[in-house]
């Protein structure tokens, strides 16, 4: 029987990523999120929400432009810093030992030993209680390459990407279990079950 806790978000596994801006002295920083995803395969977006209060919230609005970097698990330490820091006085990357390099296309801050890199430019706002949800338009994709496959699909198992559990810790993605888009037609009507 589930318990109804009330009008929270517990229990919602997402994954971790840095958000690389510059402000308006010229420094790069990396703010941690939880509260992200793709938001649209045509163009390529991706959402991120942020705390109107964080110091990369005015940096996405004046650049209309960020990054958004996939730590693996090896980054832990770091990510969770840039998460409990700020950046209006501090020098996060380099507090944290995180190499910086700009962007091919938009110039924007990419944690250079992350395994996935994105430059995004921002397309849309939406004001959403305490956040800000921002949608950027994918207009670069940097994957590392021992990470792809024949056919430059990346390797989850070879990333080993965080996972978070709101209000609780940080997970690692475990063992592929099962092909997507293929393992359901087993449950297809008209075809016998296992086959």
């Amino acid at each position: 029987m589930k318990k109804n806790i009330g009008a929270k978000v517990r229990g919602f596994p997402t994954p971790i990523i840095l958000v690389g801006t510059t402000d308006e002295n010229g420094r790069h920083n990396f703010a941690t999120l939880a509260w992200a995803g793709i938001c649209c395969s045509e163009p390529p977006s991706i959402q991120i929400s942020v705390r109107l209060s964080r110091h990369s919230h005015a940096a996405i609005i004046a650049n209309k432009a960020f990054s958004v970097n996939i730590p693996s698990n090896k980054f832990v330490v770091e990510t969770d810093f840039c998460g409990i820091a700020s950046g209006r006085n501090l020098d996060k990357p380099a507090t944290a030992g995180l190499k910086v390099e700009p962007g091919p296309v938009l110039g924007v801050p990419l944690a250079a030993d992350f395994p996935v890199s994105y430059e995004c430019r921002l397309t849309h706002t939406v004001h959403v209680g305490s956040h800000d949800l921002f949608v950027g338009e994918v207009v670069s994709c940097l994957v590392e390459e021992s990470l792809l496959n024949e056919k430059d699909a990346v390797q989850a198992s070879k990333m080993e990407p965080l996972i978070y559990m709101t209000e609780d810790a940080y997970y690692d993605l475990g063992p592929r279990l099962a092909p997507s888009f293929n393992v359901g037609k087993a449950l297809m009507p008209g075809r016998e079950q296992g086959a």
